[in-house]
């Protein structure tokens, strides 16, 4: 089923794949196997596809999407939840929340709510308005970021590296930035850098440059460059 141009699909249960070139209008709740846009496209309700979810252009979904796969390379609005296997952003996304197996970015994610994946791996930027929850999260940021409380299991956050700040300055963009948590970061191992948050627990924690960090809670191994500041310290290394 195609929409080519200017054009609508009243909502339904399709047993086939949509696909959306130009402009086009799903008015209502939809369900289908595949669903891509590569112009601009709208959902005005819940979506919901058994196989791959792709926007290529500028998509947009007023209810909830719940996919096997969802890649965006271009921007993509979905204002309820986004639940699937796997998650793929080489642009934007905007949403609720998300839940996934596995999350990778290398553009930018925003929620109001949690990211929540077994496997979350950005390279850009993340603005997370509850919990991101991972068994593994690995973060190279390149612009302000910021989440509201950060748990798992293997938590690395870093900036990217140097010479790319000095390029960002020459342009004018100015510093690149902080991870900035609101609350808390709990885990098992967990590698800091350019990060700012209340408490830090975990079992083997490095804090590297450029952290705020009000407590640090440890169990194992822990380090702390001299960029950064650390209030409390609890914990004695075994």
């Amino acid at each position: 089923m195609n929409i080519a141009g200017n054009g609508s699909l009243p909502g339904g249960e399709y047993q086939e794949e949509i696909q959306i070139h130009g402009s086009g209008t799903i008015t209502g709740n939809v369900s289908c196997t595949d669903f891509g846009i590569s112009g601009s496209g709208t959902v005005e309700g819940d979506l919901r596809c058994s196989g791959l979810m792709k926007i290529s252009g500028s998509g947009k979904v007023k209810g909830n999407l719940e996919a096997e796969e969802v890649n965006v390379s271009g921007g993509g609005t979905i204002d309820g939840a986004v639940r699937c296997k796997k998650a793929t952003v080489s642009g934007s996304m905007h949403t609720a929340a998300v839940a996934a197996n596995e999350i990778h970015v290398s553009g930018l994610i925003e929620t109001k709510e949690d990211i929540s994946a077994e496997d979350v791996v950005i390279h850009g930027g993340v603005k997370a308005g509850g919990l991101i929850n991972a068994e593994r999260l690995e973060v190279i940021f390149d612009g302000s970021s910021q989440a509201n409380s950060i748990g798992g299991s293997l938590i690395r956050i870093r900036r990217k590296g140097v010479i790319a700040s000095i390029f960002q300055r020459l342009l004018g963009k100015g510093d690149i930035g902080v991870f900035s948590v609101n609350g808390s970061i709990e885990g098992d191992e967990i590698d800091l850098e350019y990060v700012t948050a209340e408490s830090v627990t975990g079992k083997n924690v490095k804090i590297g440059p450029g952290c705020r960090i009000g407590r640090v809670v440890f169990s194992g191994a822990y380090q702390c460059s001299e960029e950064s500041e650390v209030e409390t310290v609890d914990g004695e290394q075994i």
